[in-house]
């Protein structure tokens, strides 16, 4: 699992709700369970933590910061 800085939002997202989001932990796509880890984390992280995907298929662990713009 790794860290990254704040970015912007990787999918549309209601819960992101357009703010930008500081990616809490990435499960690469080759795990094949990060989705279910991913989910799992989320939970775990609260606080409005949620699961993203990306193109390559990882999975990311973000949370919404910052005001709606």
């Amino acid at each position: 699992m790794t860290s990254a800085p704040a970015r912007t939002v990787l999918t549309a997202c209601s819960s992101c709700a357009g703010r930008p989001a500081a990616v809490l932990e990435s499960v690469s796509a080759s795990n094949l369970n990060g989705s279910r880890i991913a989910d799992q984390r989320a939970d775990e992280l609260g606080d409005g933590a949620h699961t993203h995907a990306d193109r390559n298929g990882d999975m990311h662990v973000v949370r919404p910061i910052g005001a709606t713009t």
